[in-house]
């Protein structure tokens, strides 16, 4: 092979310190911003999902009106968001710096962005569907989830789509495919605040992924060895 065929490139499977710890501080700086930002969850699910929420009969003194549970009945969201939260910086965190192969990192942080956003999605479409108890309600529990949340699952859902193409790329198309992707879980974000605890973190994971996917020039000897 001659030196004009020789790509001036390392692989982006090549280790690198200093992308990892750069990746560790997107995690972990994500996973600050939606705990800051995370509180807006509740609101989501008590004032436009109205879970855990009654409508009284017509005619009825609560008719018309959502009567919803007190503080402590939204416990039960705190921990499961709160939780899902918590697993997604960590392992994120841990396999942004300490996973060495990038392929292999890039691989379980989209996993991870997958898995957060569907946790948030899943739960809030079940909360919405079991726990509303909407019989009486000008709309079903799930028509409240389509519009509170339906477009920021779209978004959502072509993010993770453009991540998990990404895997299957070479070179500078894989940070391009989890930028990409990233900006569709901001946009979601956008759309829908109330998912943020989740949402963000997996935003932070796929930016880690496509830092894990810089391309560093390649050494002197590894092109001298090549020509």
């Amino acid at each position: 092979m001659d030196a004009a065929s020789t790509p001036p490139y390392a692989s982006p499977m090549e280790d690198s310190p200093a992308a990892r710890g750069a990746a560790v501080w997107v995690v972990i700086g994500s996973g600050l911003a939606a705990l800051i930002l995370g509180s807006g969850a509740i609101a989501l699910v008590r004032e436009q999902l109205h879970i855990a929420c009654s409508m009284g009969a017509p005619g009825s003194e609560g008719a018309d009106v959502w009567t919803c549970s007190d503080g402590v009945g939204y416990l039960s969201v705190a921990v499961t968001l709160g939780g899902m939260w918590f697993l997604t910086v960590l392992l994120g965190t841990f396999a942004a710096g300490v996973v060495r192969r990038d392929a292999t990192a890039r691989t379980v942080l989209v996993l991870l962005a997958g898995l957060s956003t569907a946790w948030v999605l899943g739960f809030t479409w079940y909360g919405s569907s079991e726990l509303v108890l909407d019989e009486y309600a000008p709309m079903s529990g799930q028509e409240y989830w389509q519009a509170a949340v339906g477009r920021a699952a779209i978004a959502c859902g072509a993010g993770m789509a453009a991540a998990i193409g990404g895997l299957f790329l070479r070179g500078r198309l894989i940070r391009v495919a989890n930028v990409a992707a990233a900006l569709g879980v901001v946009v979601a974000t956008a759309l829908q605040p109330g998912l943020s605890i989740n949402t963000i973190p997996a935003a932070g994971l796929l930016v880690a992924a496509a830092v894990r996917a810089t391309i560093r020039p390649a050494q002197p000897d590894a092109i001298a060895s090549a020509i």
